[in-house]
């Protein structure tokens, strides 16, 4: 090449290599495409989202429909129309495993998007405002920590004459898991109000709340999810234990995992002779496998969206 050509900067723009800026949601989302486990989580959650929300139609059978012929006989996975087998009292297992799925992933989400509108609400106006309004928030989180979300729900579920329901189990919950959105809220807030465009917001005389909604909290969108995504495994855990102790909303009709479980540990009492629990191994395994199934997918996919959403992140 000539010493003309090489100093021609329209050889030299044709030479260079494009550079390509990505958005910071395209950056995590690269981030998060290098965590298998993450992308699993989400095909499985989005399986179990889909089987609450099409429970109605693709459950072979009625909730709690019985089949009169197993009644304490029942019958082992891959008995012919019932491919799950059925329970002690001849219900079939695949049809209330997809109820179950459908109750109990209804309270967490109900409970996981309540309490994330209420922690983001107060939370980024205690950040943003500080003062007294701050001060009551921070004491009040503090004291949160201190009680016992499951104490709390089997409290009001004994006391409450309110019926009984995945909205609210959910709700209940809600009053008491706010406060960990909204800490995590606040901080971040805080790390941002701050920053220079903010105060180049305010000084052009944008209100407060458009500042929140529209500079702030867009900000914070990646804390929020990480915790939004923990409450829902939160809740489920705790929905499922009450269940299996037996004050939940656990029936027949609208059954539950944790409800099933414990169904099954207390099949043999219903059962004639001596029959040891090993001997209907299938009435506990696939509940309890699906909700494990169900928090660690919760688990696996809240660490990718750590790692994806946080900036210091490879």
């Amino acid at each position: 090449m000539s010493a003309a050509g090489a100093g021609d900067p329209s050889v030299v723009d044709r030479i260079e290599p494009v550079v390509v800026r990505r958005g910071p949601w395209r950056q995590a989302f690269a981030r998060f495409r290098r965590r298998p486990s993450g992308i699993a989580a989400s095909f499985v959650l989005a399986l179990f989202v889909i089987v609450a929300v099409l429970a109605g139609t693709l459950a072979p059978y009625q909730a709690g429909q019985e089949f009169l012929q197993f009644i304490q006989n029942p019958q082992p996975p891959l008995t012919p129309h019932h491919l799950l087998g059925t329970d002690v009292l001849s219900r079939d297992l695949l049809t209330q495993l997809v109820f179950a799925i459908h109750q109990t992933v209804l309270s967490g989400l109900v409970c996981a998007a309540g309490a994330t509108v209420v922690g983001v609400t107060v939370g980024a106006l205690a950040g943003y405002y500080g003062g007294w309004f701050d001060a009551v928030v921070t004491a009040a989180t503090g004291m949160a920590v201190a009680i016992p979300a499951m104490a709390v729900l089997v409290i009001v579920l004994i006391w409450s004459k309110l019926p009984v329901s995945p909205l609210n189990d959910g709700l209940w919950l809600t009053a008491v898991l706010w406060t960990g959105v909204a800490r995590v809220v606040r901080a971040s807030v805080i790390s941002l109000r701050s920053r220079e465009y903010i105060e180049a917001a305010q000084a052009s005389g944008a209100s407060s709340i458009r500042i929140l909604v529209r500079h702030v909290l867009p900000n914070c969108a990646g804390p929020i999810i990480v915790a939004a995504s923990s409450l829902l495994g939160q809740a489920i855990v705790i929905v499922a234990t009450v269940d299996y102790l037996g004050w939940g909303y656990n029936t027949p009709e609208r059954p539950t995992l944790g409800g099933l479980i414990a169904d099954a540990t207390g099949s043999t009492h219903l059962l004639t002779g001596d029959v040891a629990l090993s001997r209907v191994w299938w009435l506990y395994v696939f509940p309890a496998a699906l909700l494990v199934l169900l928090l660690m997918s919760l688990a696996f996919l809240g660490d990718a969206l750590d790692e994806a959403l946080n900036p210091s992140a490879a």
